[in-house]
């Protein structure tokens, strides 16, 4: 005799073992996120920190060979004085940390900065940036908040 019952092989998944592996998914990738998230928002403010200073570092530099503070611009928009000590297509795109790069003159209460006008990402993060290249207060430092929505390497006081 042949039984049909004993004879049919278990093939595939039951639907409870596909709501196991979809839940164990579902729980790594909610504990991957927020890590992919930490690491990300920790990279812009280390690119930030290296772009800000090397910034600082070539208007120190037009300031040693010109005797003159760069001129204050529009957001966005590069010096033409400043031609040759880096890339206008470097100061004309976002932030690491969105927003524009900026000059200040005469403005805000400093006399010379370069930092950035309407960042993108959250003021913690602004904050580790100012952790890496300065003391990590925005009040206090060469880099500051000098305006809402506005921070600076302060060059001049």
């Amino acid at each position: 005799m042949n039984n049909p019952q004993k004879r049919r092989s278990k093939r595939g998944f039951t639907i409870i073992e596909l709501l196991i592996a979809v839940s164990v998914i579902g729980l790594m990738a909610a504990m991957a996120v927020p890590t992919f998230l930490k690491v990300t928002r920790n990279s812009r403010a280390a690119s930030f920190a290296r772009d800000i200073r090397t910034l600082s570092a070539a208007t120190e530099t037009y300031i040693m060979e010109s005797g003159l503070w760069p001129p204050d611009t529009s957001s966005g928009v590069s010096p033409s004085e400043m031609a040759g000590y880096f890339s206008e297509r470097f100061f004309e795109t976002k932030t690491p940390m969105g927003g524009n790069w900026d000059f200040e003159q005469f403005d805000s209460g400093i006399t010379s900065g370069v930092g950035v006008d309407s960042p993108t990402l959250l003021e913690e993060d602004i904050l580790k940036a100012d952790a890496i290249i300065d003391d990590g207060s925005l009040s206090s430092g060469q880099f500051r908040k000098i305006a809402d929505g506005r921070y600076y390497w302060v060059i001049a006081d």
